[in-house]
């Protein structure tokens, strides 16, 4: 049974920015279709429950869009928490797509797709899309930079149309997930073994003299992991995504990337992973 697509949720975390830029692009293209779109930015408190239980009230001609950036080989938590609450059985058709550094897009895409399969949704297409490495934006020459691009974008649009014209021709037209990483398994096995709370990142200091409380950076975070005691505390749900630092008006938080880009750029080197973006259909 083939299904014109009239609706479509699009749902994603962005503490960077990237993620919402690829968003973006899929809601401008499926609109220009005449496609309504239900956006859904999970850094917005009450957004991920309204959605959820939109979805749960889904009729045929209904798909949905999750996208993450990648940290440290996985999607962020807030994505994969939404997948953890999503109705099981809907059969929905779906497409996630991530947004990396540069580094290693690990296996983020992969295991986000393979949660949304356990929940019997229909992954039909998938996306990896090159961006500024979100630790690197006080560098001179930052891995990512001026990604995504227009070339980005276009392939984005590639991949909303080639999704619909696939609904509309093919009876089931899910993908071979085993393509969304191309580590062999046995570094995907050291990739899961990895964690945000064991990564090495680097540490916050907050200068007390600069900090004037005026709680910006709880606005900025995307987590809501921040609380003041007097002074900026982080909650165990902090994903480390530094907006803190680099959004603070005072420059009261602070943190030293310079080991951490040396790291980054020889697991660069030593992945050396291509295509940077990359469609799947």
């Amino acid at each position: 049974m083939t299904e014109k697509i009239q609706k479509a949720f699009i749902v994603y975390c962005s503490p960077a920015g990237s993620t919402r830029h690829v968003s973006k692009v899929i809601r401008k293209t499926l609109e220009s279709l005449k496609i309504e779109v239900v956006e859904c930015d999970l850094s917005k408190k009450f957004s991920e429950t309204a959605t959820i239980s939109k979805i749960r009230r889904t009729k045929n001609g209904t798909c949905m869009f999750v996208g993450s950036p990648v940290y440290v080989s996985h999607a962020v938590p807030p994505v994969m928490n939404f997948i953890s609450r999503l109705p099981q059985n809907t059969h929905l058709p779906v497409v996630p797509f991530v947004t990396w550094g540069g580094a290693s897009s690990g296996i983020a895409l992969y295991e986000m797709a393979k949660a949304l399969e356990t929940k019997n949704m229909n992954v039909v297409g998938a996306a990896k899309i090159l961006a500024l490495h979100s630790m690197m934006w006080q560098m001179k020459e930052p891995m990512g930079m001026g990604h995504p691009d227009a070339a980005d974008d276009q392939m984005i649009q590639e991949m909303v149309g080639s999704f619909l014209d696939k609904m509309a021709t093919e009876t089931s037209g899910a993908i071979d997930l085993s393509q969304l990483t191309s580590y062999p398994p046995e570094i995907q096995a050291e990739m899961r073994k990895i964690s945000l709370k064991s990564a090495h990142l680097p540490k916050r200091k907050i200068d007390q003299d600069m900090c004037t409380q005026c709680e910006e950076c709880s606005s900025f975070c995307p987590t809501d992991a921040i609380s003041f005691r007097p002074w900026p505390e982080f909650e165990n749900r902090c994903i480390s995504c530094y907006n803190c630092v680099r959004l603070c008006p005072e420059d009261a938080i602070r943190a030293d990337f310079s080991q951490v880009e040396a790291r980054i750029r020889a697991r660069a080197e030593q992945f050396k992973e291509t295509p940077l973006s990359q469609i799947f259909i």
